[in-house]
């Protein structure tokens, strides 16, 4: 991989490390979107990325349960792994289930707790989450509609 394209790779995989993300999976998902076809085998992640296949294997894990990323067999020995089309926006559509479990449950606290001041940031940030699961439809059909 050219110097550029490594340089790029570190310098966005921190910026994900930074919002949360494990490193490896970081790491992953930024060679994955700078590659030319989006998608890398096992072994080509294993080589740019100097780690072992069992590392690409768990970082991987993660980019599929976002949906983020596919993972196909070439042959019997040959993952690939490829960035989905549209992968932030599906990954962002998908969020409708946990934003109405972290509803739930902070207004499940909010009545649970005995003082007022606690109650108020649960319930506000149980209403947060509301209004984002009830906006993020319009949301992403506004964004398909400028695509």
């Amino acid at each position: 991989m050219p110097e550029k394209d490594e340089k790029f790779v570190e310098r966005f995989a921190d910026v994900l490390v930074r919002s949360g993300w494990p490193r490896m999976s970081a790491r992953i998902f930024a060679s994955l979107m700078s590659a030319p076809s989006g998608q890398l085998t096992a072994a080509e992640l294993s080589r740019r990325l100097g780690v072992g296949p069992s590392a690409i294997s768990n970082g991987a894990k993660m980019l599929r349960t976002l949906s983020l990323v596919d993972v196909t067999r070439r042959s019997d020995r040959q993952i690939v792994y490829e960035v989905r089309p549209d992968a932030w926006m599906e990954a962002v559509a998908s969020q409708h289930d946990g934003l109405r479990t972290l509803e739930s449950i902070l207004a499940e606290g909010a009545q649970a707790v005995d003082d007022p001041r606690a109650t108020q940031r649960l319930i506000e940030t149980a209403d947060f989450f509301a209004f984002l699961r009830a906006e993020l439809p319009a949301l992403v059909e506004r964004w398909r509609a400028t695509r």
